[in-house]
């Protein structure tokens, strides 16, 4: 039970846009930039995120992403149900089947507990704990790194890596 990129990007999404929440809807594109999450990738989970309640879109001039109900009220778990399916909460770490604790498996006893310690607080953890945590800040971080990987270092520097004196 690890999440996947998918949950990954739906719960930065929803952190940073709790993070800006405005009476103003925020539009995908906007969203995108904030967490680099690519813009198709996110366009693709927005209707998700949608159908599921969390969000309303709204197309337009004075369009944009708004939360369907508070963040303080869409847990963690939610999000991995929507993102991932419900047999998320019954992954074992040796099987590819679902695990329902009776299959034998030789870490059931020390996976079993752990799983549900994980669920437990995937159920009590809100999205507004997340953005309030600076899930946000995490975003802001994750964008300077992507820019800094665009940036080419400065010629000098490289020939100090090298040894080679500017």
């Amino acid at each position: 039970m690890l999440y996947s990129q998918t949950t990954k990007y739906c719960v930065m999404a929803l952190a940073v846009l709790a993070r800006q929440q405005t009476d103003q809807g925020v539009r995908i594109r906007d969203l995108a930039r904030d967490t680099c999450i690519p813009a198709p990738f996110l366009g693709q989970l927005i209707p998700v995120l949608v159908r599921a309640g969390f969000l309303t879109s709204k197309r337009g001039r004075n369009g944009g992403l708004q939360f369907a109900r508070p963040a303080a009220e869409i847990h963690l778990a939610d999000v991995a149900r929507v993102a991932e399916g419900g047999i998320f909460f019954e992954d074992c770490l040796l099987t590819l089947e679902p695990c329902d604790g009776w299959r034998g498996c030789s870490l059931h006893t020390v996976w079993g507990p752990l799983r549900d310690h994980i669920v437990s607080f995937l159920e009590e953890t809100t999205i507004e704990d997340v953005a309030r945590a600076g899930l946000g800040r995490l975003a802001e971080v994750e964008k300077d790194r992507a820019l800094d990987r665009r940036t080419p270092a400065p010629l000098a520097l490289g020939r100090q890596r090298r040894g080679v004196a500017p």
